[in-house]
């Protein structure tokens, strides 16, 4: 006897599973940035590039009243030079400490007593300032300690004559590694410029990326 195999029509459904699903969230946990130790501490207090920008005047040359270059003008500029040398490397913002306060008045405010002066009549500036900027996707590996490339500078007014007219400014700026374990050993290294005289900020730039060549 023959059996006959009959195949039933099938009707195709699509099955929604969309309605069921969700829309898929990307969840980012926040970088939390450690706060590292300072470079350098002694006298000095920390400040930022907005409070330099914003809250502080600059001294200018007493014979033809030109103005000096500024902290921020100095660390921005070697900024620049980094992130150029630099690129598609991870670079921090720059650790500024600053020292040895300069204050003044607005003219309005000369004859003012002390306890009654505003904020808005004084007038400051620091006469010494030094920073420090963090390559940490740079780095070396010694016995077993991270060693991070590192670059700043250090910038006093009292090393420039500001009672003659324009002249070259004095900035001392280097790169090198941050070893944060005491030795003995005593370092050299060409990426330190001591005596860096410069009168603008294209030249300050183009030093330092000569220094960062060497």
């Amino acid at each position: 006897m023959e059996s006959t195999l009959q195949i039933m029509p099938v009707q195709r459904t699509s099955r929604n599973f969309g309605e069921y699903a969700e829309e898929a969230v990307i969840i980012e946990e926040p970088i939390i940035k450690q706060k590292r130790p300072l470079f350098i501490e002694a006298n000095t207090i920390e400040a930022s590039l907005e409070h330099l920008r914003n809250d502080c005047i600059i001294p200018v040359f007493a014979k033809d009243n030109e103005a000096t270059l500024s902290h921020v003008a100095f660390i921005e500029a070697v900024q620049d030079a980094t992130n150029t040398f630099f690129s598609g490397e991870q670079i921090e913002s720059p650790d500024i400490r600053v020292s040895h306060v300069i204050k003044g008045r607005i003219p309005e405010a000369i004859h003012k007593p002390a306890n009654q002066l505003l904020e808005s009549d004084k007038t400051i500036y620091y006469e010494r300032c030094a920073f420090v900027i963090e390559v940490p996707t740079i780095y070396e590996t010694v016995h077993g300690n991270r060693l991070t490339l590192t670059i700043g500078g250090v910038r006093a007014y009292n090393h420039t004559n500001l009672y003659s007219k324009k002249g070259a400014e004095r900035f001392k700026v280097f790169i090198g590694f941050t070893c944060k374990v005491c030795t003995n050993l005593c370092v050299s290294t060409d990426g330190y410029l001591s005596c860096l005289e410069v009168t603008n900020t294209r030249d300050l730039y183009q030093a330092v990326l000569e220094m960062f060549h060497k």
